[in-house]
């Protein structure tokens, strides 16, 4: 008896040991990410890197994002990349695809918010409310939604002051808003995507620019922008989808899961539209000091492009009322909240 004690003893003490070696040594799951913008881009260092960084900290090393050293292809083609697994983690702007994000563009309407962080949070309070049975993000796992701060009009030669100072100028565009703002201003729009722009100004192909402030920098288009026209609220806004892969996500384990989930959501909205859109002012700045022109855009300028995209705010009611959505609940509800968010950055010291 003492003998057959003695060996389920040591047995016991061999699976113990075999367990805790097998712990020890787990291998940790990898999350590959591809991001298409460069790595100073104030999108890549200022939240992608921190955030896969907060991950593998959160869930203790059992999860390990690896960020790709280049992008596994076209801007546009990232969709397609998480759905089928060529990469597990990444963002798109949904200006890329056209007619297909109808929904998101509440995010984008023009003269609508001051800071890349509030547009940001509202949109995902509101996308996540309201938006999301919709189904747009079918596919793949949508993780969180942000966008960048004001949209403005940036021209190598040109200065834009007036409403008849856009017509017939040639201007690069992302698509999504910023290519229907394009149109009703009367300007011939562009279709490239951000990464092109330096060499599309640079060549005279464009005669301007949309973006937001921080790109004046990200990109080195400080090198051959000379004019900015800025407006209240915005010419225009972007949103991002931050996308996994469903099957990756659902293969985590669940203690990693929910880590993934609570730095999901708004915690990864408001970081990402922070670091996007923080990065307007300096970089704006540092533009003047190289000579960079900024326009404020005057109440006739801003009232007569008012004039003319107040159009897309109907057709995005129309957009959401074929979907079932009470669409003027959903829009004062997300102006409500972009008002309060930009007075909560606005009172910051």
């Amino acid at each position: 008896m003492l003998k057959l004690c003695k060996k389920l003893l040591y047995c016991s003490g061999l699976v113990l040991s075999l367990g805790s070696t097998q712990v020890a040594h787990a291998k940790p799951t990898e999350l590959t990410v591809s991001v298409w913008l460069p790595p100073t881009h104030s999108l890549v260092a200022g939240f992608i890197v921190p955030w896969l960084a907060e991950i593998e900290e959160q869930t203790e090393g059992r999860v390990k994002p690896r960020l790709l050293p280049k992008p596994v292809t076209n801007p546009a083609g990232h969709y397609d990349a998480a759905r089928n697994g060529l990469v597990d983690i990444t963002f798109i702007s949904h200006a890329y695809y056209p007619g297909r994000f109808e929904l998101t563009k509440l995010a984008s309407l023009p003269l609508t918010g001051n800071h890349g962080e509030a547009r940001s949070v509202a949109a995902w309070r509101i996308y996540d409310k309201y938006l999301a049975e919709a189904g747009e993000h079918r596919g793949v796992k949508l993780l969180s939604m942000y966008g960048h701060g004001p949209g403005l009009v940036m021209t190598g030669n040109k200065p834009i002051r007036t409403i008849e100072d856009f017509d017939g100028l040639k201007v690069r565009v992302g698509g999504g808003m910023a290519a229907d703002v394009a149109q009703a201003l009367n300007i011939n729009p562009v279709v490239k995507p951000a990464p092109d722009s330096y060499e599309l100004l640079s060549t005279g192909v464009v005669d301007g620019l949309f973006f937001p402030g921080e790109s004046l920098a990200a990109f080195k288009l400080d090198e051959v922008v000379r004019h900015i026209t800025r407006f209240p609220g915005g010419l225009y806004g972007d949103s991002h989808g931050l996308i996994m892969n469903q099957r990756a996500y659902d293969n985590l384990e669940p203690q990693d899961r929910e880590v993934l989930d609570r730095l999901s959501g708004e915690y990864a909205a408001r970081m990402a539209g922070a670091a996007w859109g923080g990065a307007d002012a300096g970089s704006l700045k540092a533009g003047q000091e190289k000579g960079v022109e900024i326009i404020e855009a005057d109440k006739a300028l801003v009232s007569a492009v008012r004039e003319r995209t107040q159009r897309f705010e109907q057709a995005w009611l129309d957009a959401a009322a074929a979907k079932n959505i009470d669409g003027p609940v959903v829009l004062a509800e997300f102006r409500e909240q972009l008002q309060q968010l930009d007075a909560e950055i606005d009172s910051r010291p």
